[in-house]
């Protein structure tokens, strides 16, 4: 079982988008007291992305990672629509991840 969970969270920029749904994650995982590491990336790096557990991703693409990282769209962060169902969604996932 894995002690810690590596996130990218990648958007077009890698800067507003990025740093509003990086707080966000931070703060689910903290309530959760998931241990972490989160990391900024363009969406265009998404398919070389490496050492990352989980990408989440600020607006939807059809990039896949090389490695089979799971992508995950993380905009309802950003927007607030469908946020609960989308923290769910993720805690389920990183849960499988570090189960795994």
């Amino acid at each position: 079982m894995k002690k810690s969970i590596s996130i990218v969270v990648a958007c077009g920029g890698g800067i507003f988008t990025t740093t509003v749904v990086t707080e966000k994650i931070k703060d689910i995982l903290r309530k959760e007291k998931i241990s972490h590491k989160i990391t900024p990336n363009k969406i265009t790096e998404i398919p070389n992305i490496t050492g990352a557990d989980l990408i989440v991703v600020t607006g939807k693409t059809k990039q896949e990672n090389k490695l089979g990282i799971p992508v995950m769209i993380g905009l309802p962060l950003f927007t607030g629509v469908g946020a609960k169902e989308f923290t769910e969604e993720l805690l389920i996932k990183i849960r499988e991840i570090m189960e795994g």
